[in-house]
């Protein structure tokens, strides 16, 4: 095979499409398309890094492959194109439009006689990011001419010294920090750890969207955004990517926090702008990398959504957080109603009652126990029914706790405050039904628990207390009746159990104790606003506390004055050590 002569040799930071320009000025003085053409080579093969195209060149011209084709941008198919072991798609390119640096070219020609032959294109100036020379520090010039073979970036054929003059001199600018970590990158070097874990492509789009979020704000369009806008974009991205997801997340922080001036109506495209509706596009054919997931995963923590809602290309399954309405709406419950339990229960404040739902946030785990209330709740006015039971019975059960309301008493605020959970009320039923034996006739000697209270003089919540601990063994249900009221008991052995010594004391005489004053320290046993602080069992018209709960109560308690004794100090010495420590006292 025929070669050419003389050897012009390829330059190390050149394209192959710049090195087949500068060989056909320099052996023909002509264009590059008839050079190729002359040689059997196909231009868009050559752009497309075509190993018989590149081999042919390279052959003909009697250069070394390996360095042409290590600068060689090889096309995959699908817009999709490789450099150096990395992948990207064509926007990663600079495409039709070619960028130079007018002070390069002249220095490549400089006192040369045919300068047309030296005018390199270097590799680098075909990458989008790279917007600034990196040897004279400043902005590149574009040029498209609207041609057919515009994709060539052949020097030689564009008006770059008139470009140059009409632009006038530019300002010195640094390359970005995103621009050098690029070409570092495709030079083998290493980067960030969060950039490095993701394709160079994923890497830039991710800092420059969210570099255009924090430098023009998040009412910026990408469509109307300039190079000069892109390459500020990158730089104020690259001051959070370069520190890793911790940055990242704090500044999505600080983004929520800038944008919300009305909660009510806040949606994430308020705080992310771009970025949000780039991620969150329908037609997103491209990955955008590990920031999709970190954006996803932030808005879940921090921003109030629906159950189904689709965010960032798939439907949450679990909100984390949302307002009162939407979790409402999500769970098929009345959010007036959800409202005033989560208040009931401190979830939210108390003056969140004349709040609109839609304006009240909390995170959705919060509010769950509260939902699984609301889906579950049963009247009190109802169990009568459902027990077979008298309201006093009723009265009693939930007096000793066998039942207890979803909310206090004094929470009337809310319709909970008459109601009870419907699985603690059918778990109820059910063990009634396992430990009772059926018996087809009364036994003479037994009544039923209303009777049993009246012929005993003993409160029901007594007995009913009796039976729930498995006290009593004469027992069962009558098999031609309904809940409660089919509960026999016998009240000779009601009477004999009462009569036998318990260990423990009655609720009086552990007061005594304890140190307490008597007419105001019973409410350890039943506390309006928290769980008691003793726990007793009801005994005739007292409680009786167990030896276990005293001793309960004294490993984690102690009344103020018992503290001199405990302590062995005086009582204004106590008096003043506690103020020092300043420790909340229980109010009884």
């Amino acid at each position: 095979m025929a070669m050419l002569f003389p050897h012009l040799p390829f330059h190390p930071d050149e394209t192959p499409l710049s090195w087949a320009a500068r060989s056909a000025a320099f052996h023909t003085g002509g264009r590059l398309v008839p050079f190729l053409n002359d040689l059997g080579i196909d231009l868009w093969s050559l752009k497309r890094g075509e190993e018989c195209a590149l081999a042919r060149l390279c052959s003909i011209s009697g250069q070394e492959r390996a360095p042409v084709a290590h600068n060689a941008v090889t096309a995959l198919g699908d817009r999709q194109y490789a450099l150096r072991g990395e992948r990207f798609a064509a926007e990663f390119l600079t495409g039709p439009v070619t960028r130079f640096c007018p002070s390069c070219l002249a220095e490549d020609a400089a006192g040369a006689a045919r300068p047309a032959t030296w005018w390199r294109h270097r590799l680098i100036w075909s990458l989008s990011v790279v917007r600034v020379c990196p040897v004279h520090q400043i902005p590149l010039l574009s040029h498209r001419g609207g041609k057919w073979d515009d994709g060539a970036h052949e020097l030689q054929a564009l008006p770059w010294e008139k470009d140059a003059l009409a632009v006038g001199p530019n300002a010195s600018l640094r390359p970005s920090p995103l621009q050098d970590y690029v070409v570092a990158r495709l030079a083998g070097a290493f980067g960030p750890a969060w950039l490095d874990g993701q394709g160079i492509e994923q890497a830039v789009r991710a800092t420059e969207m969210l570099g255009a979020v924090i430098a023009f704000g998040s009412g910026q369009k990408a469509s109307s955004m300039t190079e000069s806008m892109w390459d500020e974009a990158g730089r104020a991205g690259w001051a959070v990517v370069s520190e890793g997801e911790a940055a990242i997340r704090t500044t999505f922080m600080d983004l929520l926090k800038r944008a919300e001036t009305n909660p009510g109506s806040m949606h994430p495209k308020t705080a992310y702008g771009m970025l949000y509706a780039w991620m969150s596009a329908s037609r997103l054919t491209k990955d955008p990398g590990s920031i999709r997931p970190l954006l996803r995963e932030h808005i879940l923590d921090t921003v109030p959504l629906t159950k189904g809602q689709i965010l960032l290309g798939s439907p949450v399954e679990a909100p984390r957080v949302s307002s009162v309405a939407k979790i409402a709406a999500g769970e098929l419950v009345h959010p007036m109603t959800l409202r005033n339990l989560l208040a009931d229960q401190g979830l939210i404040s108390a003056s969140d009652r004349e709040t609109p739902c839609g304006h009240i946030f909390l995170r959705y785990e919060d509010a769950r126990a509260s939902i699984r209330m609301l889906k579950h709740a049963v009247p009190v006015s109802r169990l009568p029914e459902l027990l077979g039971a008298s309201r006093p019975t009723v009265a009693a059960l939930l007096e000793i706790g066998a039942l207890t309301r979803l909310t206090e008493v004094e929470a009337a605020s809310s319709k909970m405050s008459k109601a009870v959970d419907g699985l603690e009320l059918a778990a109820f039923l059910e063990r009634m039904q396992v430990r009772l034996p059926e018996v087809a006739e009364k036994p003479t000697t037994m009544v039923t628990l209303a009777k049993a209270a009246e012929k005993g003089r003993v409160k029901l919540s007594v007995i009913l207390s009796m039976l729930l601990q498995g006290r009593l063994q004469r027992v069962c249900r009558l098999a031609d009746a309904a809940g409660l009221g089919a509960v026999l008991v016998d009240p000779q052995e009601i009477k004999s159990k009462l009569a036998l010594p318990r260990p423990g004391m009655s609720g009086e005489l552990a007061l005594i104790i304890l140190g307490f004053d008597p007419s105001r320290g019973r409410r350890v046993f039943c506390h309006p606003e928290a769980a008691p602080l003793i726990a007793s069992e009801p005994y005739g018209e007292d409680v009786w506390v167990s030896p276990a709960a005293l001793e309960n109560f004294r490993q984690r308690y102690v009344t103020k004055k018992r503290l001199p004794l405990i302590m062995g100090a005086r009582p204004l010495a106590i008096e003043k050590l506690l103020r020092e420590k300043a420790q909340p006292a229980i109010e009884l």
